[in-house]
């Protein structure tokens, strides 16, 4: 999955962008910590890890996890890795 924007940044918000090729991640049903995590993972390359997220965002293992899978199910992040070395990356 892409998201269009300047340089191919995502949540870049610019009134030139046509509406079909813009991302409302909110409607998507995405929380802000799991925006953060896409714009991080997108914009800076980050991989992310189930412990990264949790002192990122200061939540629980079971958010974190939650939060993560949504994404993969969402189609928007993939999972490298098995058991502790599980990482999250962008699609």
């Amino acid at each position: 999955m892409k998201f269009y924007g300047p340089g191919e940044k995502i949540l870049d918000l610019v009134s030139s962008i046509p509406e079909e090729r813009q991302t409302d991640l909110k409607k998507l049903g995405l929380n802000e910590r799991q925006i953060e995590a896409l714009r991080l993972m997108v914009n800076e390359g980050k991989r992310i890890t189930n412990k990264i997220y949790r002192n990122i965002f200061k939540v629980t293992n079971k958010t974190a996890a939650t939060d993560l899978n949504h994404l993969v199910q969402k189609d928007m992040a993939l999972i490298q890795g098995k058991g502790r070395n599980v990482v999250y990356l962008a699609r």
